[in-house]
């Protein structure tokens, strides 16, 4: 409001010096002071009252206070082309003696009356958008105050082809009405009259460009700042990965377009929180597959390497402690299992009781499987020897790899499905790790997994052995340090590396 007299007063003044009124100088700035300050300001107070009430804490103005906002911008406009109206009369009527010598001369009176209403109307237009400008800070702060966004009608096609009209037409009208009123120039014509048309032009034309620049620039402001909130959202989803909502502080189309924004994102959120939580109970790879194949994986079938490790003396460690404990006991030493597998391109695909069976090249596809699986193995063990988990309880383990033919996919009925993997590979791994309690061993692999590795993990042929559940004797390998002791072998995470077939 203060604005819009700043603009009113300078634009007064100018009108004064190229009309050559100076000595209604301080008349024009006292009138502009009294009603387009003092009163205008006090305007502005019962306007923005109910806001400035739900600001302060007064929930119960919520509704009052969005119907106020959006009435703010038109209630503004009318106010205050009301007092700018009141304004140039009043200094029309200092100027001229009084109203009644003015509406005697005829057609000058109506174009005195045009100018007067025509000036009032921009200086309204140029509150509308101010307004506008301050009910979008206002809604901001109500929407970080977790208000919801005003109701929207989608209608910003109609005031702002208006507000265009008006810019774009009013110097035109303005010069053509100076014309037609001050009518042709005749032999007659005295030159007084010339220069009076002459400043009026002068006059008129120079305040109507000064309006009409400042609301260009004001509808700019308008269009420019939904805009810009909701490019920041999604720059902020884009390059930060984080999914911030688009304040909703317009009542037009770019309310409808933030809140379409925020719906898209709160879908996004919902899907990926789906992925979240069905990623906890299967591998990760899996459940991208199940959500973009429908929650079928198609069957796949070939050579992969499967890691099978168990607790040693699991029942024994239990019994110490109460079933909640055994449980975070569990997750504790799970979440390092699957950190080192993850890092190794492998997939946990099943927790059984304490033990743990991971695959390599199945789900995800890797060539590398069999010295991945080997190589996380050893770090198993070597993380064991150092860790405690929860309850300072200190764990080893026995670890089995075995490599060949396996097959993996969804299996169940209805709405119950599950990934698994099948093949006499994953009961060779299982039964190499039981064997590690006979042999006195930690890690023990199958002769196609040290074939398959082809040297990239020091391995000692502990030789033939007869494994459960095959007919023929099976050479097994252990890795091994030059002193014997198993490998803790480091090795560089390749997880990036692989892809889902």
């Amino acid at each position: 409001m203060l604005s819009a007299a700043a603009v009113a007063a300078a634009l007064g003044a100018a009108a004064v010096y190229v009309a050559g009124h100076e000595a209604f100088l301080g008349d024009v700035l006292a009138r502009v002071g009294v009603l387009l300050a003092g009163v205008n300001l006090g305007g502005a107070a019962l306007l923005y009252r109910p806001v400035r009430r739900f600001l302060a804490g007064d929930s119960a103005r919520r509704d009052a206070a969005n119907a106020h906002l959006r009435a703010l911008p038109v209630l503004s406009a009318l106010w205050l082309t009301a007092l700018a109206a009141a304004v140039m009369a009043g200094h029309i009527g200092a100027v001229q003696g009084s109203w009644r010598a003015l509406l005697s001369g005829g057609a000058a009176a109506y174009h005195t009356l045009g100018h007067v209403g025509l000036f009032a109307a921009y200086l309204g237009l140029y509150g509308y958008f101010v307004a506008v400008d301050c009910a979008i800070e206002l809604r901001r702060e109500l929407w970080n105050m977790g208000q919801p966004g005003p109701r929207r009608d989608g209608k910003l096609m109609h005031g702002l082809t208006a507000a265009l009209a008006v810019v774009a037409l009013g110097p035109v009208l303005i010069i053509a009405a100076d014309q037609w009123l001050h009518g042709p120039e005749t032999a007659v014509a005295s030159v007084h009259r010339q220069l009076l048309m002459r400043q009026t032009l002068q006059m008129d034309l120079f305040g109507a460009l000064i309006l009409a620049a400042v609301l260009v620039w004001l509808i700019s402001r308008r269009l420019s700042r939904p805009v810009s909130s909701l490019v920041a959202a999604m720059r902020h989803a884009d390059q930060d990965g984080r999914a911030v909502d688009a304040p909703v502080v317009s009542d037009d189309e770019f309310g409808l377009l933030a809140e379409q924004f925020n719906r898209m994102l709160a879908s996004l959120r919902e899907h990926d929180r789906m992925r979240r939580t069905f990623a906890r109970f299967v591998p990760e790879s899996v459940a991208a597959a199940l959500l973009a194949w429908e929650g079928v994986v198609a069957p796949q079938e070939r050579e992969a390497s499967v890691l099978f490790v168990d607790i040693e003396d699991f029942t024994r460690t239990a019994s110490r402690f109460a079933p909640r404990e055994i449980l975070e006991l569990l997750n504790d030493y799970f979440e390092e299992i699957g950190r080192i597998v993850d890092a190794h391109a492998g997939v946990i695909t099943q927790f059984q009781g304490d033990a743990v069976l991971a695959t390599f090249n199945l789900p995800l596809a890797n060539p590398d499987h069999a010295r991945d699986a080997l190589e996380a193995a050893c770090a198993i063990e070597a993380h064991l020897r150092e860790a405690s988990f929860a309850q300072g309880v200190r764990l080893r383990a026995r670890t089995g790899v075995a490599s060949g033919p396996l097959v993996g996919g969804t299996v169940g009925g209805g709405e119950r499905l599950g990934y698994t993997v099948h093949g006499d590979t994953v009961n060779l791994a299982a039964r190499l790790e039981e064997l590690n309690k006979e042999l006195g061993t930690r890690i023990l692999a199958s002769a196609r997994t040290a074939e398959l590795a082809g040297g990239a993990v020091p391995l000692r042929d502990v030789g033939e052995v007869a494994v459960r559940g095959f007919d023929v004797p099976l050479r097994v390998f252990e890795p091994v340090t030059g002193g014997g002791a198993v490998l803790a072998t480091p090795s560089v995470p390749r997880g990036s590396q692989a892809r889902l077939t």
